[in-house]
């Protein structure tokens, strides 16, 4: 790569940041959330305490997944369709054992951590903190053997790409330290001390992005995949001790040794089901990266995991189950059915118009953030688009069923929805084969997205049966009639634009937002209630 095409490199990681800041409200929405639903259903301190913690989780999941937007453009244009392939391959397969790993473990700490010191029995959150990294060490050593034993025929048998091999040795310390991070990073939001977190999360995202660039900078012309993937791991390696830095000095109890009792059995039993959920999820979660790993050439992996990763960097920033369970849990029912109407309203609102306008957009968003060579992942963006909407209201109802400590029922729907997923992947990309390897890529998007609504009503059909908690239309409704007229709007002003640059993008990207807000009022989706509680939110944050 050249001097030139470095700097436009560089030009578009700009970008990012600053594009990413034109939807900066749209990272409000944790924060609107809690206060809505603890403006109206709880008083005291305990409510500001939320909001300020609030605040600390936008601001981190603002920096992360900036941060993470502009490392993968980074390495995406570095390594090109071919070698990001093998990143994102060698990456879902890693992810599979960290899922293992976590073995429903991480879970267990938020829930039990959680409200032990919502009892503020120190020492009883220190026992269960001090069991379950025992159990996590131990199933982490296993595992990270397996993976470095397992590499070579995963390589050269599975897979057959020989290419595979070496990250495959280097990733499997990567396993080690995010594992042990993602446990770590639990009790902090346990101890509602997520300002920690949100330092660490700077930390971790300039030192990855400042590592890449310099040696990037040093060995231009060369194939980086080895190195960054080194870099990946020293990174996570310095996160982690990051987060045991600051546990030590303001969180040292947990630490200290102590004879208070818990009931293994109970955790134990609460760990089984999400264990069973550890085998479903990565199959899940990963099975249409690794299938096309094994049907097709590596560069379709990077076509398809350039769009997938897009479309999780836009459901990121407004994901916010890890911040409801603690809430979830201190409710009362009658209080979680009235949050969750709240909680469902407002991603019906925010979503909808993301997902239709990433579907307006989304070659020119592909083409502008990864670079002509990766437009072949344009068709399979279009249908995962859909993701936006599911993933963020999957996430919540299974927040409703580990509060109430039924997470049973989730994992059920999650193993069938797993095999349902390896079954269609299996048929789409083989069947579509025959019409071009394109299609087959895109097959493994329409497989994902039918599991993945496939999993969504049927957690939403088991949470009305045992949680009396229901899908309400209405809210829908409303978002989705202003949303298809928006993108109506764009679509009709793309037929006469030939190529859209960035200016054109950031104002049809406003005319959007203009027009989906202008139907919402007109409509009688939005009112002055949720005029006056954002700017109370604004005011708020801007005062704390």
């Amino acid at each position: 790569m050249s001097k030139i095409a470095f700097i436009r490199m560089l030009k578009h990681a700009v970008f990012c940041i600053s594009n990413l800041g034109i939807t900066g409200e749209l990272m409000h929405l944790p924060y609107i959330f809690k206060h809505f639903i603890f403006s109206n259903l709880m008083v005291g301190p305990i409510s500001r305490k939320v909001v300020t913690e609030s605040i600390w989780k936008l601001f981190s999941t603002i920096t992360g997944q900036v941060g993470a937007l502009i490392f993968v453009v980074i390495i995406s244009r570095i390594l090109k369709p071919e070698g990001f392939g093998v990143y994102n391959l060698v990456l879902a397969i890693v992810l599979i054992f960290i899922t293992f790993a976590d073995a429903g473990i991480n879970r267990a700490v938020l829930r039990y951590v959680s409200a032990s010191l919502g009892k503020n029995d120190k020492k009883k959150a220190s026992s269960y903190v001090k069991y379950l990294l025992k159990l996590k060490f131990s199933l982490l050593i296993v595992l990270a053997i397996i993976l470095i034993a397992i590499a070579y025929p995963l390589s050269f048998f599975v897979f057959n790409k020989p290419e595979l091999f070496l990250p495959l040795i280097i990733i499997s310390f990567y396993l080690i330290a995010i594992s042990l991070e993602s446990f770590f990073a639990q009790l902090f939001y346990a101890l509602k001390k997520l300002k920690y977190l949100a330092i660490k999360q700077i930390i971790f995202q300039i030192l990855r992005i400042s590592l890449v660039l310099l040696v990037f900078a040093l060995l231009m012309g060369k194939n980086l995949l080895i190195e960054i993937l080194m870099i990946v791991v020293l990174s996570n390696f310095v996160a982690l001790f990051v987060l045991l830095f600051f546990l030590r000095k303001h969180a040292s109890f947990l630490f200290q040794r102590t004879d208070k009792k818990i009931d293994k059995k109970r955790v134990f039993r609460f760990i089984k089901y999400f264990a069973v959920a550890g085998i479903s999820s990565p199959i899940f979660g990963y099975i249409d990266t690794l299938m096309l790993g094994a049907f097709l050439p590596i560069a379709f992996v990077g076509y398809y995991s350039a769009s997938f990763g897009l479309i999780m960097a836009i459901s990121g920033f407004i994901l916010v189950s890890a911040v409801l369970l603690p809430v979830f849990t201190q409710l009362k029912d009658s209080q979680l059915k009235e949050a969750f109407d709240k909680v469902f309203r407002y991603v019906g609102i925010i979503t909808i118009p993301l997902l239709f306008g990433a579907l307006a957009l989304g070659k020119y968003l592909i083409r502008l953030i990864y670079g002509h060579e990766y437009l072949s992942g344009a068709l399979p963006f279009s249908f995962l688009t859909l993701l936006i909407f599911s993933t963020l209201l999957s996430g919540v109802i299974v927040s409703l069923f580990s509060a109430r400590e039924k997470p049973e029922y989730f994992v059920k729907i999650l193993l069938f929805s797993s095999v349902l997923n390896i079954v269609l992947n299996y048929i789409f990309i083989k069947g579509f084969m025959n019409i071009s390897l394109i299609w087959a890529m895109t097959g493994a998007g329409i497989a994902t997205i039918t599991s993945r609504y496939f999993y969504l009503f049927s957690l939403g059909r088991t949470a009305s049966k045992n949680l009396g908690i229901r899908f309400k239309p209405v809210f829908v409704i409303k978002p989705l009639v202003a949303s298809v007229l928006m993108f109506l709007t764009l679509f009709y002003i793309n037929r006469f634009v030939e190529d859209i640059t960035l200016l054109i993008g950031l104002g049809e990207v406003i005319l959007g937002a203009g027009i989906y807000l202008v139907v919402m009022f007109l409509i009688g989706g939005l009112n002055n209630e949720d005029v006056e509680m954002i700017k109370s939110v604004i005011k708020r944050e801007k005062s704390d």
